[in-house]
């Protein structure tokens, strides 16, 4: 992280569930970081972002969050989770067949419940490339959460994993471009997709 970010890191490792990640900036001119121990096993993708982070440059953090939502014990399950309503893996091969011409390689799955809390925003679905994963919210496998809307989502993570970041010389690192943004659009259900998703949040208490 030192050479990544640039910075003198002094690291300091922990076990909590709360804030993953803390930096503070001490006064003989080093980085105070501290990490949840899970880190320790992170891939080189991860730990790229991690190094983005302390230097101030644009981060990917659906990366980190999808490392983190894929460790052991991260989730909190108080009871064996029901078989999920919605078929994921159906639906990767129907998008991948009809808009994608079989490009996709990436693995999907159900993230693990976790407790909720109160939040301001919600990530319904993640890639982590270093694992060509993509890990959906579970909270998309509720009832009244429609197919078109949990397809919209998996098309959209699908594509993150297709085109990758556009990191052109002379650009701004971009995930959501022009040829991104056209290809989200062919989705058929684009715009009842979009509108369940304001609903939702709003259900959820995310505005």
């Amino acid at each position: 992280m030192a050479r990544r970010s640039g910075r003198r890191v002094l690291l300091f490792l922990n076990d909590s569930r709360g804030r993953p990640i803390s930096v503070r900036p001490h006064p003989a001119g080093f980085l105070e970081v501290g990490l949840r121990r899970d880190f320790l096993a992170a891939p080189d993708r991860v730990l790229a972002e991690i190094g983005n982070l302390l230097a101030g440059r644009p981060v990917e953090r659906r990366i980190i969050g999808a490392y983190l939502e894929s460790r052991p014990g991260t989730g909190t399950p108080d009871r064996p989770l029901p078989p999920p309503r919605h078929d994921l893996a159906a639906m990767a091969e129907r998008l991948n067949s009809l808009y994608l011409g079989g490009r996709s390689r990436a693995g999907v799955l159900w993230g693990r419940r976790s407790r909720r809390s109160r939040r301001r925003s919600i990530r319904f679905g993640c890639y982590d490339p270093g694992r060509n994963l993509i890990i959906m919210n579970r909270e998309l496998d509720s009832a009244g959460v429609p197919d078109y809307f949990v397809e919209f989502i998996l098309f959209h993570e699908m594509l993150h994993e297709v085109l990758g970041i556009d990191s052109r010389p002379g650009r701004r690192r971009s995930v959501h471009g022009r040829l991104f943004k056209l290809m989200e659009g062919t989705y058929p259900d684009y715009g009842r997709a979009v509108a369940f998703e304001k609903e939702f949040c709003r259900r959820l208490g995310i505005f």
